[in-house]
């Protein structure tokens, strides 16, 4: 890896060609080290999750495409095995701390995710577990913390950037982390009523038809009160990821949107997006 990252300068091609050679590599040692037996991740003296650990760390060192599709990636049957290994270890219980560090090395990887993965990750009960650490890394920052500490972007925004790649580019996908995060049922029609009687009284304010202050439903505790605390959080890119992502779960709709954050948060990225006229004087 040090070899090629020495080599950038040199033949593009044959830089890519070696990356993909060894992404291959890894990605069938990854495969062997998850399924082979006793079964993964073994007794606490069974080194094969360290293994995974760096095997996950290395292949995102050697991704140089970025978001960029005209990239070469390494060949389908490699992407295809890659994507199912990782799935199936985001479904491990978050209980054993060495195969969590694991699956927050799965979430970094996905933040240059294809863009078909996310339907993958639907059809395979690949989204809960992500919401799932999610909201761990949220209870974390938010709750255990309890004060903006300079860990808390490493801590949140990479998670919420992966679940927002797979959000945009796949709809089924921005359905199923919308349904984790405002879960259908008794609690969401309640929710309704509620912006039905807030739309009712005509207050509007640029794109938005509501102004409520307060987030018509966010019960303290709830993975939504979490994200909408984070919306005003200290770290520019801690608000500015947890703003993005409930924007495009609210389907980009800014009356949705301060219906479920509340004008009050939603204000400043209203304005950034140009559906609120910003005061004069604030910067955007």
């Amino acid at each position: 890896l040090a070899a090629i990252n020495d080599d950038d300068d040199g033949d593009n091609d044959n830089d890519t060609e070696q990356r993909n050679g060894l992404s291959e590599a890894l990605v069938a040692t990854l495969a062997w080290a998850y399924r082979s037996d006793p079964p993964f991740p073994g007794s606490d003296s069974d080194r094969r999750p360290d293994l995974v650990l760096e095997i996950l760390r290395a292949l995102y060192a050697l991704d140089n495409t970025g978001n960029d599709p005209s990239k070469s990636r390494p060949s389908d049957d490699t992407m295809n095995l890659l994507g199912a290994v990782l799935c199936d270890l985001l479904r491990f219980s978050n209980a054993n701390e060495r195969v969590y560090q694991v699956k927050l090395a799965v979430v970094t990887l996905l933040l240059n995710a294809p863009e078909g993965y996310g339907r993958y990750l639907v059809d395979n009960d690949g989204i809960a577990p992500l919401v799932d650490i999610l909201s761990r890394q949220t209870s974390l920052v938010v709750i255990e913390r309890n004060h903006n500490s300079s860990d808390d972007a490493a801590t949140v925004v990479p998670v919420t950037l992966a679940l927002l790649r797979l959000v945009k580019t796949n709809d089924a996908a921005r359905r199923a982390v919308k349904d984790e995060v405002f879960p259908p049922g008794a609690t969401e029609e309640a929710f309704a009523r509620r912006a039905s009687a807030e739309m009712a009284k005509g207050v509007t304010e640029g794109a938005s038809r509501a102004k409520n202050m307060a987030p018509l439903d966010a019960p303290r505790g709830t993975l939504r009160w979490r994200l909408v605390r984070l919306m005003t959080w200290v770290d520019s890119n801690v608000k500015r990821s947890a703003c993005e992502l409930l924007w495009m779960l609210c389907g980009e709709d800014a009356t949705e949107f301060v219906l479920r954050t509340g004008f009050g948060n939603a204000i400043h990225f209203l304005g950034i997006r140009g559906c609120v006229n910003m005061p004069a004087g604030v910067d955007g």
